[in-house]
């Protein structure tokens, strides 16, 4: 069983353009590989296999003896062993319970591998959007730093005042906080791939995989998820319970054999015996029905919620990708920074201005960083069966 759920594990869903994994997929997959909390999951379900394997078998033979004395030393004595069994039609149903319970095992392996495996991409695009901003900050950072020094030097000559370069000290200081925000992002992504067990580092230059438009492959993934199917296979497991709870209701039966020693003689034989339903089976038979009914109507409600949740993440994704080429068209048309520090040194716009402008520019790079990092965390989520 345990390879079977390693096999599981290991299994992902691989179509037409998703089989090439990106770099970003690749670490991921290696992350979840690395959490101790995925092998033990792992251990657990081979655990519950292995429990259901054991409550699968025949109840051991019961070995009997007796020793019996007489008047005038006339003893007797005898042995013997016999198995118990339950009605034919009862071990077809448990064998089909197990069947479809070890399937929900795999299934729910691989499951969680994949919820993994989202956990560990997710940590990976904040780490990504963490640095990113941060560069983002440095480069406006270093631009305010060498205004600054040029106003100072300017000052020397008459042409600035103190006010100018005030103002240019005051949002240096402001941008170094936002730097040190950025970075400490950066430091928490990091400790939640620690949390994960990953202790190997990450490459500067991993970015965002490529964007995938087509959703129609996504959905189908969703359809025949592994949760899915494994609530569908716990169903029939439980459908199956309540059959073998149902003809548990008739006789049982038990065989064995007989060895007795009586009068000098030796006699052998056999036995045979009728096992009547315990007392209360008619509610045990019930309430493995009624288990049955509502399993699968748990599947039925896994079914509508995961349809609902994938339309959801669908739409989400669609106004992320909107807004992601909005941004685009607003500011990769120019060198924002460049050209407020033309116009500065140019005496075109004021030590203000300029801050002004700048700071707009700032926190709308950071607002456009931000989108790409929750429509690259929604395309990973819409994803997360590939």
């Amino acid at each position: 069983m345990k390879r079977i759920l390693a096999t599981a594990l290991a299994g992902i869903i691989c179509t037409g353009a998703l089989c090439a994994k990106s770099q970003l997929d690749s670490l991921a997959a290696r992350i979840a590989d690395a959490n101790p909390a995925t092998a033990a999951r792992l251990s657990e379900l081979t655990s519950a296999d292995l429990s259901l394997q054991a409550a699968g078998m025949l109840p051991g033979p019961e070995l009997e003896g007796e020793h019996l004395w007489g008047p005038g030393g006339d003893n007797r004595w005898g042995m013997g062993i016999s198995q118990s069994f339950d009605w034919p039609g009862v071990y077809a149903a448990q064998r089909r319970e197990r069947k479809a319970a070890r399937s929900a095992f795999a299934l729910l392996a691989k499951s969680e591998r994949a919820e993994a495996e989202l956990s560990a991409r997710l940590a990976l695009i904040d780490l990504i959007a963490a640095r990113k901003e941060a560069a983002v900050i440095a480069d406006i950072y270093a631009n305010v730093s060498e205004m600054e020094q040029l106003t100072r030097r300017a000052l020397d000559h008459g042409q600035a005042t103190i006010l100018d370069v005030r103002k240019l000290q005051i949002e240096s200081l402001d941008i170094a906080l936002r730097l040190e925000q950025a970075e400490q992002a950066r430091a928490e992504a990091l400790n939640a791939l620690r949390a994960m067990g990953w202790t190997d580092t990450v490459a500067g230059t991993l970015d965002y995989p490529e964007e995938a438009a087509d959703y129609s492959e996504a959905e189908r993934q969703w359809a025949e998820s592994p949760a899915l199917a494994a609530a569908r296979s716990s169903a029939q497991a439980a459908s199956e319970r309540a059959t073998a709870a149902a003809r548990s209701m008739l006789p049982g039966f038990s065989l064995g054999y007989r060895h007795q020693f009586e009068g000098g003689n030796h006699f052998n034989g056999i036995s045979a015996a009728i096992a009547l339903p315990a007392w209360g089976s008619g509610k045990a038979r019930r309430a493995a029905k009624a288990e049955a009914e509502a399993a699968r109507m748990q599947a039925d409600a896994l079914a509508a919620q995961t349809h609902s949740d994938f339309d959801s993440a669908r739409r989400r994704l669609q106004g992320l990708a909107e807004r992601r080429r909005a941004y685009s068209e607003a500011l990769d048309a120019s060198d924002y920074p460049l050209l407020l520090k033309k116009s500065l040194t140019g005496g075109q716009i004021s030590t203000l201005t300029y801050i002004q402008e700048l700071n707009f520019f700032m926190e709308a790079g950071i607002a456009r960083l931000r989108n790409e990092r929750d429509y690259q965390s929604a395309l990973a989520f819409l994803y997360k069966y590939r």
